[in-house]
């Protein structure tokens, strides 16, 4: 039956595919059908695995209108399906390695959201809507690596960044709309990543965590590296790597510093090839960003919030730094 419900599923998700249509929004038809491939491909992902033990769902918000501002980055959402592991499948040493799938948007604003004046934006508006694929290998609880890819397209209405932001704005802030004068331009991107972590114990429930982490593609590439404190119970590196099952309730505070020093970065400077931002200010290369954050878990539930404070991009911008918060619900089944 679990299996012929599942048929079923995903059956309905293929008429969804064929009868999904963006007619209200200016996209051409051939990007129209890229971004309706990146949906079925992860509903069938999460269909297929559904029969497999040990899974997780969750969902990954960023917004920086928890603190009373809508600019800079302004927003991510991110639905994320994958293997989950025992809390004790690594005490034999072995290395094990898991999969796990990503369908994310994000979305920039300028501080004078509502200007049309080149002179006056001081961030270009972006969005970025793609498809990722990872393999994750653990020797430890502590340590391990990932390798994997991001497919995905920017542009306004082709990212479905303009009208999710303008609908948000509209029906839940009641705001008008916003215009995206010299948003970066819509074009297809991939990305290839690799991340590396691992930590040093220090004391009893106290551990010094690293992440170290480069991406090279179209959209961007930079080198990036994380230390940080983690303060609790949760036996194992928790706040970048949720993929422990642990059927325990748990408690674990984080406190951490990331530096990104970036080559090429599409949302701020356009293509790599071409010239086709509207946007001419040179960005920062090095980019500083404090975290402090804390995961509950119990029973299948997992629940994190962490707050990121991160230094300009572009010296023009009006304030010196941006703050926001990411919330994570996850689900294990």
């Amino acid at each position: 039956m679990r299996i012929y419900g599942r048929s079923l599923d995903v059956a309905f998700l293929i008429i969804l595919y064929n009868n999904l249509s963006f007619k209200n929004i200016n996209i051409k038809p051939s990007n129209n059908r890229f971004i309706k491939f990146l949906f079925l491909i992860f509903f069938l992902i999460f269909n297929c695995f559904y029969l497999l033990a040990q899974n997780y769902f969750s969902l990954n918000v960023d917004n920086d209108l928890f603190f009373g501002t809508d600019r800079y980055y302004t927003s991510g959402i991110f639905l994320k399906y994958g293997n989950q592991l025992p809390i004790d499948s690594l005490i034999s040493n072995k290395k094990i390695t898991t999969t796990h799938y990503t369908i994310g948007q994000k979305i920039n604003s300028p501080s004078y959201r509502y200007t049309e004046e080149l002179e006056k934006i001081d961030y270009p508006y972006n969005g970025w809507l793609f498809f990722e694929y990872k393999k994750k290998t653990f020797y430890s609880n502590f340590k391990g690596y990932s390798i994997g890819f991001q497919i995905g397209i920017t542009g306004d209405n082709e990212s479905l960044s303009k009208p999710m932001q303008n609908l948000y704005h509209k029906y839940i802030l009641d705001l008008p709309k916003l215009p995206w004068t010299a948003h970066q331009r819509s074009s297809f991107h991939f990305n290839f990543f690799s991340k590396y972590f691992s930590r040093i114990k220090i004391f009893n429930q106290v551990n010094l965590l690293n992440q170290s982490e480069i991406y090279l593609g179209t959209y961007e590439s930079f080198f990036g590296t994380r230390f940080g404190f983690q303060f609790g119970n949760l036996n194992y590196h928790a706040f970048f790597n949720n993929f422990f099952l642990n059927p325990h309730n748990t408690f674990s505070f984080y406190l951490g510093n990331k530096i990104e020093y970036g080559f090429h970065r599409y949302e701020f400077t356009g293509s790599l090839f071409k010239t086709n931002s509207l946007f001419k200010y040179d960005y920062l290369k090095l980019i500083n960003k404090i975290e402090i954050g804390f995961i509950y878990n119990i029973n299948n539930w997992k629940f994190t919030a962490i707050v990121n404070s991160r230094n300009k991009d572009f010296k023009i911008q009006r304030y010196n730094r941006h703050t926001y918060l990411t919330l994570i619900v996850l689900k294990t089944f």
